[in-house]
């Protein structure tokens, strides 16, 4: 499917899309290159440490992630999302950390994350009394997550948290909507029952 990226030429930088932006960027305008950084980065920061519970092995997709789009950018052709591209890049370099790792499980970096909340963990701004609870909360979400299966995490992430549609999931995973559709389905009904033994089912999912 082809997208027409050409209106808004005339903005501002920080008023255009990322795709027009990677155009400028191709162009020799490498603010284009840092408005794009500072939009995406954090929350690639946030869906590898989510799928791989390691804030250092986190920190290394993103800035290799944008490396990759560096090194590629000659190459790019705005045809489609510039998100989906940047994420699927993220997730291959995730998943190819995770065939390395040893079979038994990594428990969550619970000390992880980038400043304020991480992604996809609701903090409701607790006042004192509940900062216990809260963090209890996220120490529950933090191990339901990575008690799911990779393939699963992945998908529940992009469409639950990152917000992508499910026909993008497929294409960012490599994987058939049918597939998506099923894997989200799994996640979702792990993660309730994770969350139930938990004891916190009724602030999440």
């Amino acid at each position: 499917l082809h997208h027409d990226f050409s209106h808004g030429w005339r903005a501002p930088l920080v008023e255009r899309s990322d795709e027009q932006l990677m155009l400028a960027f191709q162009k020799g305008d490498t603010r284009a290159f840092e408005i794009l950084l500072t939009r995406h980065e954090k929350g690639v920061y946030g869906f590898a440490l989510r799928m791989l519970g390691d804030s250092m092995l986190a920190e290394e997709v993103a800035q290799e992630s944008f490396l990759r789009i560096l090194q590629s950018a000659s190459r790019y052709r705005a045809k489609a999302s510039f998100r989906n591209y940047l994420y699927r890049i993220a997730r291959n370099l995730c998943v190819d950390l995770l065939r390395k790792r040893p079979r038994e499980p990594r428990p969550p970096d619970l000390d992880a994350g980038s400043p304020g909340t991480p992604e996809g963990i609701p903090d409701g701004n607790p006042g004192p009394e509940n900062c216990v609870e809260s963090a209890q909360l996220q120490f529950a979400i933090r191990r339901a997550l990575a008690s799911l299966p990779a393939d699963q995490r992945e998908v529940f992430l992009l469409k639950e948290v990152k917000g992508v549609k499910l026909q993008d999931v497929a294409a960012i995973t490599g994987a058939n909507l049918n597939t998506v559709k099923s894997r989200l389905r799994y996640a979702l009904t792990r993660l309730r029952e994770h969350l139930a033994q938990e004891g916190v089912e009724k602030h999440f999912l």
